[in-house]
C-alpha cells in the first residue's frame, strides 16, 4: 500500500473516532484487508496489490472521502512499482528440493505400480 494513502485512510478513520474493528463491521471488508489498506498488515498475503482496489473505493467512501481521486493515485503508485518496492520478495529457498524430492516419489510409484500391475 502506498504510504500516502495509507497515512491518509487511517488519518481520516481516526478523525471520525473509529477503530478498525467498527469500520470493519460497518462495513464488511475483512479486517486483514483495512490493515493492509493503512498500511499496517502484509500485502504479501494477497496475490495482487490491484485486489484491493474494490476495497479501497468501499473504504474511501465510507470515510467520506473521494474513491476516484484515492483508487486513482493508489493505481498510479502501483504502476510506478511504489507499492510493489514496499513488499519484499518471497524467499523460495528450499523449493526445489521438495518439488524435486515429490517428483522422485511420483516416479517411484507409478513404476511400483507398472511392476505390480503387469502380468508375470
Amino acid at each position: 500500500m502506498t504510504e500516502e494513502v495509507a497515512a491518509l485512510l487511517k488519518r481520516a478513520r481516526q478523525e471520525k473516532g473509529l477503530s478498525v474493528k467498527e469500520v470493519e463491521e460497518k462495513t464488511h471488508i475483512p479486517l486483514y484487508y483495512l490493515q493492509i489498506l493503512e498500511g499496517e498488515g502484509d500485502p504479501r498475503l494477497l496475490a495482487d496489490m490491484l485486489y484491493l482496489v474494490p476495497f479501497l473505493r468501499t473504504y474511501s467512501a465510507f470515510l467520506g472521502l473521494d474513491p476516484a481521486t484515492t483508487v486513482a493515485h493508489f493505481i498510479g503508485a502501483v504502476q510506478k512499482g511504489d507499492a510493489a518496492a514496499a513488499v519484499p520478495p518471497i524467499a523460495y529457498r528450499g523449493l526445489l528440493p521438495r518439488v524435486l524430492t515429490v517428483l522422485v516419489l511420483l516416479a517411484g510409484a507409478v513404476a511400483l505400480s507398472v511392476w505390480w500391475f503387469t502380468p508375470k
